[in-house]
């Protein structure tokens, strides 16, 4: 009798498909939370940090792995302080740095919601001279989310003394409200811009900037807890990623070069930039009123304060690369004259192209490309977690995460 012997090669095949199989089908699960409003407003204070207010309602969709208990919610930096809670529903809050840990009231399961408000101030968001000489930008950030949608993000920024900002926005109350709605893993950046002399700017308290962190209260506040455990714990998620997220990816490429598709990742995409000249009148030609900043029409008797608005091209303006992102510039020294410039991205057309959305980039790969930049971006939470008790990666790395956070507990009554 023929002895059979084992080859257990013939099944690598199999187990390669399974380890596949299984986290694609993870990856693809529908969303179990959502945020139904996601709103901050900004105030700029004398020394130019920010004054920040956030709301955000959070609904939980499916409390299959656990309710939510708790929600980490990315903010620019790590150079901030006075943080508070402002809503009842907040147990208390812990600072990691360049995120926060919300620990909720109660636990919310599916089909409930939840509103959560905290207020803090904010520095290190500027840089000077950034795009013109003699003008400070603020760049903002909000964090964003790879495993849910945000169905309105809303961000209201006081409008006093700014000179222009992008993309654009409308103005409410004193207030520039930019307006947008994100779907998972999509992030959404604005800008404004300051005469140098707005507000005390200092070139070590920039964006990026050189700064110790010594106005932050709490002793450092985010730099006290243990660096070592945190450079071990993204290390391991890292690696995890690249395991998991390697194979998926080939075979995603595959399939969609089999097909005939458009490959994985987002296709090349043309800008068309519009630029639209608009002149104002000094004063109402009807009524003789002088034009408010950043109003069209005269507030006591309606007229159009437009005096000319055409669209012009590069050859036909100075400094035309100056006016390459969305946004509303004053033009040369008249304190009149503005470019409305539209930014307008269109697909190239590639043919059999699939009529999937785009692809947003993994968790790793969007805060280390984001938040390596001097910019005021927001990367933590927006790549960690929905704040589920269930989260079997919150429960290994609760321990390393958690430890050494500053606490700031609910305000009484």
């Amino acid at each position: 009798m023929k002895e059979y012997k084992m080859r257990p090669y013939r099944y690598l095949p199999c187990i390669l498909l399974l380890l596949i199989c299984l986290p694609a089908a993870a990856v693809y699960a529908a969303p179990t939370d959502e945020i139904r409003d996601f709103t901050i407003t900004v105030d700029v204070n004398e020394d130019a940090s920010l004054n920040m207010h956030y709301h955000v309602d959070w609904e939980v969709l499916d409390d299959s792995i656990g309710e939510l208990e708790w929600i980490d919610l990315g903010v620019p930096n790590r150079y901030h302080r006075d943080i508070a809670p402002l809503s009842d529903t907040i147990d208390r809050i812990e600072d990691k740095g360049s995120s926060l840990h919300i620990y909720l009231d109660d636990s919310y399961g599916e089909g409930e919601s939840v509103s959560v408000d905290f207020s803090m101030t904010q520095d290190h968001m500027y840089q000077i001279d950034k795009w013109v000489e003699g003008e400070t930008v603020y760049t903002f950030t909000p964090a964003w989310f790879d495993g849910m949608d945000v169905d309105s993000l809303t961000i209201r920024w006081n409008a006093e003394d700014a000179g222009a900002w992008q993309p654009d926005c409308f103005e409410e109350e004193g207030y520039l409200v930019f307006e947008t709605s994100l779907s998972a893993g999509d992030r959404y950046t604005i800008s404004v811009t300051y005469p140098n002399d707005t507000f005390g700017f200092a070139p070590e308290r920039q964006a990026g900037g050189a700064g110790n962190g010594g106005d932050i209260s709490d002793g450092g506040g985010s730099e006290d807890f243990d660096r070592s455990d945190t450079i071990w714990v993204l290390l391991i998620m890292i690696i995890a990623l690249g395991v998991i997220a390697a194979p998926i990816i080939a075979v995603i490429k595959f399939i969609r070069w089999f097909a005939g598709g458009a490959g994985f990742g987002s296709d090349r995409e043309d800008k068309k930039i519009t630029r639209t000249m608009i002149e104002y009148y000094p004063n109402c030609p009807n009524c003789g009123a002088p034009r408010e900043e950043g109003k069209e029409s005269c507030p006591y008797c309606g007229r159009s304060m437009i005096k000319k608005k055409e669209v012009v091209e590069e050859s036909q303006i100075e400094d035309p690369q100056k006016y390459t992102k969305n946004g509303t510039y004053r033009y040369g020294n008249s304190p009149n004259t503005y470019i409305f410039v539209n930014v307008a991205s269109t697909p190239a057309v590639r043919s059999h192209r699939s009529s999937g959305g785009s692809h947003h980039s993994s968790c790793a790969s969007s805060c280390a490309s984001s938040c390596a930049c001097a910019s005021s971006c927001a990367c933590a939470c927006a790549c960690a977690s929905s704040g589920r008790a269930g989260c079997t990666v919150k429960d290994f790395f609760k321990r390393s995460i958690h430890e050494g956070r500053i606490r700031v507990r609910s305000h009484e009554g």
